[in-house]
């Protein structure tokens, strides 16, 4: 049986999953987690938001803008987590119409398990998050939304989050997280320089500290894969070649890298950011050519 390989990017686009699927691929549409389109009001056809409104009377509460984000974060913990379902589920409202129009989607990715879910309001963001989350892989069962589970990426500085002591809020995230995910991608983005070896083991600290958890983290560690870029779009955060070494030494650091990411037992591996100098042919090539390897 052949690797699934997913591909998507930002928002839903007809053409574009119709030529992922065409090339045997899935498509997976990417959401952003940060304020932006779908925070500005609920999008439904109107007899889906009569039968939404006939179902709840609590849902033309949620229709508008979701509160700005410093507002959100002082809201009770109930009603964070009421917003976070609606924006989670705002994502599967245009995922079901891409459905209905025949678009070829088979799961989602989103953007992401963000730094500040780690830092001093973490609780706050984790409990938004949680609730996109549970928006995203049940929907809305009143428009006969089904579960489906997708692909969550999780920033690199949020990685010390399974060291942290259990508490009953982190166990409800783990929990949600887990039931929610395909895969859980980890940002690693190493630079592309030293030792590769030494570069994966240092990049593997949110794997690792998964392994060490409870069942709920064991079992996210068995969908762990490694993200990467192809390291020639040079922005901070990214790693990549950033000492502008020759396509040939290039490679040869992200084939080492990959074998020992591979020989820790991840579960995949993902690319992120095909713009600009990543975009090129060869590039993409090159890249694929690597991880198909050790797939």
């Amino acid at each position: 049986m052949g690797a699934r390989v997913y591909v998507g990017s930002y928002g839903v686009g007809g053409a574009l999953g119709d030529r992922i699927e065409e090339a045997g691929y899935r498509y997976a549409p990417m959401f952003h987690i940060q304020p932006g389109w779908y925070w500005e009001r609920r999008r439904l056809p109107n007899g889906e938001e009569s039968a939404l409104s006939e179902a709840s009377s609590r849902s033309s509460g949620l229709a508008g803008p979701l509160p700005e984000l410093d507002r959100l974060l002082r809201l009770p913990s109930a009603r964070r987590v009421t917003w976070g379902v609606e924006l989670g589920a705002r994502f599967r409202d245009e995922l079901r119409a891409a459905t209905d129009a025949g678009v070829p989607v088979r799961s989602w990715q989103l953007d992401e398990i963000q730094a500040e879910a780690a830092e001093g309001l973490g609780s706050r963001y984790r409990e938004f998050t949680r609730g996109v989350l549970r928006g995203l892989v049940f929907g809305r069962q009143v428009l006969g939304d089904r579960s489906q589970r997708g692909i969550v990426w999780w920033a690199h500085t949020a990685q010390t989050l399974p060291g942290r002591r259990i508490t009953p809020e982190l166990s409800a995230f783990w929990r949600i997280l887990n039931r929610a995910s395909l895969g859980l991608i980890g940002e690693e983005y190493p630079v592309f320089a030293g030792d590769p070896a030494a570069a994966a083991r240092a990049e593997a600290t949110g794997q690792r500290g998964l392994q060490r958890g409870g069942p709920a983290r064991q079992a996210l560690a068995r969908k762990y894969v490694a993200g990467m870029t192809p390291g020639y779009h040079l922005l901070a955060g990214l790693g990549g070649n950033t000492g502008h070494r020759p396509r040939a030494e290039v490679n040869r650091w992200r084939e080492e890298y990959v074998r020992a990411r591979a020989a820790a037992g991840v579960a995949g591996f993902a690319e992120f950011d095909f713009r600009f100098g990543n975009n090129r042919a060869r590039v993409m090539d090159d890249v694929v050519s690597t991880l198909a390897r050790f797939l």
